[in-house]
Formats: C-alpha cells, sequence, structure tokens
C-alpha cells in the first residue's frame, strides 16, 4: 500500500487519519534521531521503541483500510 492510498482513506476516516498522524510524527522523531552521529542508550532504546510504534500503527492503518475496502468505502 502506497502513501496516496493511506492519504486517500485518512481524508474519509478520522480514525485513519489520527493514526496516520502519529505515525507521521514518529517519523520526524526518528529522524532527528538519525541524524545524531552518537546515540546515547536512552536515545537508542527511544529508537527501537518508535520503530516498534510505528510498526504497530502501520499495521492497525492497513487493517482498517482493508476493513473499509470490504464495506465499500
Amino acid at each position: 500500500m502506497d502513501k496516496e492510498m493511506i492519504k486517500a482513506f485518512a481524508e474519509k476516516h478520522e480514525d485513519i487519519r489520527e493514526l496516520y498522524e502519529k505515525h507521521q510524527c514518529l517519523e520526524r522523531e526518528l529522524e532527528e534521531l538519525v541524524k545524531k552521529p552518537y546515540l546515547t542508550t536512552e536515545e537508542e532504546i527511544r529508537e527501537k521503541q518508535i520503530k516498534l510504534e510505528k510498526l504497530h500503527l502501520k499495521e492497525r492503518i492497513f487493517y482498517l483500510i482493508k476493513k473499509y475496502q470490504k464495506e465499500g468505502g
């Protein structure tokens, strides 16, 4: 599934929009960590947490999109 499809569903469905916005927020936070030449132990832990959170959000978004596709909308 591509970002355009996700954005299209996010425009129609508030639950998907909220999950997508959280995902994007985590993406920005992760980008800031990746820019650093060195991560503290806490930052490394946070990086792993962010990646897991993003994965769970993405899975939830895909689940909802499939559900809405089956419902016809």
